[in-house]
């Protein structure tokens, strides 16, 4: 049984005129329901994130700030990410929404979820959200999962096109979580270079791959495959995914060169690979005219 995490709160989160809208999960689920997967997946309704398990990754301080910004009727936090008057509550759905897959997967309840929620969240840090991300939606179910679940080991595979630096940062003094990213480079927002492999505790339990522009599935599969033949070594009890289809050809702000059917093969690989077990979490993609049949390749494979 595969899992399909969506509500309309996560359109709450309006920017106007933004890359980052609410029609890009409108044309997911639209690929979905063309595709004809939509039937075939259980639909679970938005969960609201616990408070202690936000702030085990994001500073009491920051989550207050959003909160009291977004009562205010919101504006920019900085000159990419904005705040609406619903964005707060958008976040802590989506948030919820991951560490709710993630549970449930982790018990055994589901084998595989796809979470379509927004904002995004790997950019965000302990105390600044940056880049369309407000919470790091990925870094606190996994923080869950090993702090209160009792879960060993959690690999974490992004594919977005941008180096999710507030997932790195959170993990990379930790050996219970394996960080595997795949990115333009250089790039927004410049971080994730090759020598970048976990301090401490944790060096050896990060992994970047940084791609030049115009990099294509061929290669990108390959350094994803050394990747996840890593990964496998770890036997991370299961994945969770950031996935971001802005490393696709035609998305306006990036400049690998991926086509549909990656998105097919990359996750096929880390399922076999590494773990059946996979939560995906949506992060970029902004060409809406694509975007829909991205999706739904990742998911087909998901299930």
């Amino acid at each position: 049984m595969t899992l399909l995490y969506y509500d309309d709160v996560f359109l709450e989160h309006d920017p106007g005129a933004h890359p980052e809208r609410p029609e890009r999960l409108e044309a997911i689920l639209e690929g979905l329901k063309t595709s004809g997967l939509r039937d075939s997946l259980q639909l679970r309704p938005a969960a609201e994130v616990p408070r202690e398990a936000l702030i085990r990754v994001h500073d009491e301080r920051y989550v207050d700030l959003i909160r009291d910004a977004c009562e205010r009727g919101g504006g920019m936090l900085d000159l990419d990410t904005y705040l609406s008057r619903g964005s707060y509550r958008a976040a802590l759905f989506a948030a919820g929404s991951v560490l709710d897959a993630c549970v449930r997967v982790a018990g055994g309840e589901a084998e595989a979820a796809f979470c379509a929620v927004r904002p995004p969240g790997h950019h965000a840090r302990r105390m600044r959200g940056m880049g369309f991300c407000l919470f790091n939606n990925v870094a606190i179910a996994a923080r869950h999962l090993v702090e209160e679940k009792g879960v060993g080991r959690v690999a974490i595979v992004d594919f977005d096109v941008h180096h999710g630096n507030g997932t790195q940062e959170e993990f990379y003094g930790e050996d219970r979580v394996y960080y595997l990213s795949l990115h333009q480079f250089p790039h927004y927002p410049g971080t994730g270079p090759a020598e970048e492999r976990g301090a401490g505790k944790g060096e050896g339990y990060t992994l970047n791959f940084p791609l030049p522009h115009g990099t294509g599935p061929e290669e990108y599969l390959a350094r994803l495959r050394e990747g996840c033949e890593e990964l496998a070594r770890f036997k991370p009890e299961m994945v969770i995914m950031s996935a971001g289809f802005d490393s696709y050809r035609g998305d306006p702000l990036a400049g690998l060169r991926l086509e549909k059917e990656t998105y097919y093969e990359i996750t096929r690989m880390v399922r076999e690979t590494v773990s059946p077990k996979v939560v995906s979490s949506l992060e970029g993609g902004y060409d809406l005219s694509s975007l829909g049949d991205c999706a739904v390749e990742h998911v087909r494979a998901l299930m």
